[in-house]
């Protein structure tokens, strides 16, 4: 079994996120599992760590809900 240790899941928005820079374009858009699925599976990982990108109780409660709804995280 191959497990990414370090995977960060978001909802953009450029108040939260004020470190995203015009040069990570790629960066401003939500990243959700669905987005990250195809890519897990198109190298062979297995499963995924999720890693907050803020430091709040509702993010670690959205990220606990997302595990729960996702057998992969």
């Amino acid at each position: 079994m191959r497990i990414d240790a370090h995977q960060h899941f978001w909802h953009y928005d450029p108040a939260e996120y004020g470190w995203i820079e015009d040069g990570m374009a790629a960066l401003r858009r939500d990243f959700l599992p669905a987005d990250l699925k195809q890519e897990i599976e198109a190298v062979g990982i297995d499963g995924v760590v999720a890693v907050q990108a803020r430091q709040t109780l509702d993010e670690t409660r959205w990220l606990v809900d997302l595990a729960a709804q996702h057998g992969f995280i």
